[in-house]
């Protein structure tokens, strides 16, 4: 009877611990994705942070351009759990994209192409998070961007 409660709690551990060691499932890469894992360091009050991602683009402009953003569809971006301690977002690799610019007459001189960076007007919003990472799978010409935002006290009531 003892040695059938030995049997029981090890075979139950070991499946627990065995379940908790599974490795994270992610999308494998193409040719045309990359993958980009945001680690953030560990900061004293992580709970008085936020975290705004956004998607980098870099593009060849001629002087008239003026680039400002680029955006594409949300139904695209897709976020999964890949372990119990993370998740990943995705975007498709074919992902079309539309560039918001402005002519800028002013620059038209050369017409030489230059490269400019963009960022998307999509964004992403989290709670800031020392502990994990967390990965992205995106096209291979783009770029994760991100900035924190400091949490200023409480809510306030509008009056």
């Amino acid at each position: 009877m003892i040695m059938k409660k030995i049997i029981s709690t090890f075979l139950l551990t070991s499946t627990i611990l065995l379940n908790a060691q599974e490795k994270p499932t992610y999308p494998e890469l193409t040719a045309n994705t990359k993958r980009i894992d945001l680690k953030l360091p560990k900061t004293e009050n992580e709970k008085n942070y936020k975290v705004e991602v956004r998607f980098g683009l870099e593009v060849n402009v001629s002087e008239c351009e003026d680039p400002q953003y680029f955006t594409f569809s949300l139904q695209n971006l897709k976020y999964e759990n890949g372990s119990p301690s993370s998740g990943y977002y995705s975007v498709a690799e074919d992902t079309p994209v539309e560039i918001f610019d402005v002519y800028n007459k002013d620059n038209c001189g050369k017409k030489e192409k230059t490269v400019k960076k963009i960022v998307s007007s999509q964004k992403i919003s989290m709670d800031y998070n020392g502990d994990f990472t967390t990965t992205f799978f995106i096209p291979k010409n783009w770029t994760v961007e991100y900035r924190l935002w400091k949490i200023d006290g409480g809510f306030k009531t509008v009056q």
